[in-house]
């Protein structure tokens, strides 16, 4: 019999609500056979905003403590986890794991091996020859800005580790689908989001072969994107505020698109590992914002915005995160404190512009003022009253935010069989439950309760699908 093997899937913020109206209509054949041979559980994030994020909620699946005990707050700080999370303790059982950009996390060397998540400012793949693909894939997630583009090194490389680490044929001819269309189509570039979660999974497929895993985590993010910029496109009656003129009609379809993209994912999934037991996570889901008019504003170029500020390009180091967010990495503590006290002078009106978090040589900062308005406005810099046109210094990251985070996520355990569970289930429940799995003592810090997933090392899942996919 060979290995048992269970296998973490991470779709970011997947909604129960939307899961359930598009199996019904017949959209996500292959998520409806998951989860007609599953357990099935509604998870309780235990947090409310500002608390409710996903790189708070992440760092609780695997460490198996709430906020209040890991205190990781931001997205990148992660590493700084002092107690050792779910992988970390099965690679020192000897079981070997592979974690494919896990949010928010803090492992290093493992038995097997770690891809992070792109959004980590720090991130090292173990082995290095990872650092290939992690570093294609940060720079397009994290959007940094027009002028930061792929190093034609960087760009051969990844090219080079995708066609030895497990590219198909399918995924060529997808992206080369994409790019003849948006040649026609310019307004459709939204879509190749699910361009990088399809290589992201030719090269989790790859690499679970050749470490020889037996347990695997694959963390995707592009319908938890869709969700946050496009629910007004996808719903509009809902919203008093109509979807912007400038939207591109295509909108309309990019949540179920983020859908139907995954659930050929899932698809593969079902059809290359079907003696495994898959448990699917969220960890949060999203629910329409209709409230808000909210925009997020990125610089258009850093150099510019640091000049304006004072503040030579030279001086310091930046590492975008997401959205509006990036860090200031400065040589010295006290000379983040100047940098700090120099963005701190910039405002709008009588608004401070940046919010601005310092620790140590580091700042945490980005753009604080969310409305549109802003756009017609000017950026003011209190030590001499000069002034630039806000458009001049910044650009608007996509369009308005229509989604915001909700408590509820998915937690489905195939296993062959199916139940409905009543109760909802903490997420801190997880982590035991699958040490439990593979018959690994949970450390002190995890203590939350093993859950009855029905199935055990001694008796792998055995069963087959005809799974649709393309």
């Amino acid at each position: 019999m060979s290995a048992p093997q269970l296998m973490l899937i991470e779709f970011n913020e997947l909604c129960p609500s939307l899961l359930q109206r598009f199996m019904s209509e017949g959209m996500l054949p292959n998520f409806q056979r998951w989860h007609d041979s599953s357990t099935v559980w509604t998870t309780d994030a235990e947090e409310e905003p500002p608390n409710l994020e996903p790189w708070i909620q992440w760092p609780t699946v695997h460490s198996g403590m709430p906020y209040g005990e890991h205190g990781i707050f931001h997205l990148g700080e992660g590493r700084q986890l002092q107690r050792k999370c779910l992988a970390e303790v099965l690679s020192d059982a000897g079981v070997p794991v592979g974690v494919c950009a896990s949010m928010n996390t803090n492992y290093g060397e493992l038995n097997g091996y770690v891809m992070p998540d792109p959004w980590d400012k720090e991130g090292v793949a173990c082995p290095t020859e990872l650092q290939a693909f992690y570093r294609f894939v940060s720079r397009q997630v994290q959007e940094s800005s027009g002028q930061d583009r792929l190093p034609a090194g960087d760009a051969v490389r990844f090219a080079w580790f995708m066609l030895r680490n497990g590219l198909t044929a399918g995924t060529i001819g997808t992206i080369a689908r994409q790019l003849l269309r948006e040649r026609i189509n310019p307004g459709i570039r939204w879509q190749r989001a699910c361009l990088l979660d399809r290589m992201l999974y030719d090269a989790f497929r790859s690499l679970n072969r050749r470490f020889h895993v037996r347990f695997a985590t694959l963390f995707c993010n592009s319908t938890a994107h869709f969700q946050h910029y496009y629910w007004r496109n996808l719903e509009p009656q809902r919203f008093d505020v109509p979807v912007p003129a400038s939207d591109h009609p295509s909108l309309a379809d990019a949540i179920p698109h983020g859908y139907r993209m995954m659930d050929l994912l899932v698809g593969r999934l079902l059809r290359d590992y079907p003696d495994t037991v898959l448990v699917l996570c969220t960890a949060l889901s999203q629910q329409p914002w209709t409230d808000t008019t909210k925009c997020t504003f990125r610089p258009e170029r850093f150099d510019d915005l640091l000049e304006f500020a004072r503040i030579s390009p030279r001086s310091v180091q930046v590492k975008p995160v997401m959205a509006e967010e990036f860090y200031l990495e400065c040589p010295t503590a006290a000379y983040a404190g100047v940098v700090e006290q120099r963005l701190a002078e910039l405002t709008v009106g009588d608004e401070p512009l940046m919010k601005v978090q310092r620790n140590g040589s580091s700042l945490f900062t980005g753009c604080r003022i969310t409305d549109a308005r802003v756009l017609e406005q000017t950026v003011s810099r209190g030590s001499d009253g000069v002034i630039r046109p806000f458009r001049d210094l910044f650009h608007m990251v996509h369009t308005m935010r229509s989604g915001r985070h909700h408590p509820d996520g998915v937690l489905w355990v195939r296993n062959g069989r199916h139940r409905l569970m009543e109760e909802k289930t903490s997420l801190m429940n997880i982590a035991p439950s699958v040490l439990q799995f593979f018959g690994v003592r949970p450390p002190a810090h995890m203590r939350g309760e093993s859950l009855d997933w029905g199935n055990s090392p001694r008796s792998p899942v055995s069963l087959s699908y005809a799974a649709d996919v393309r």
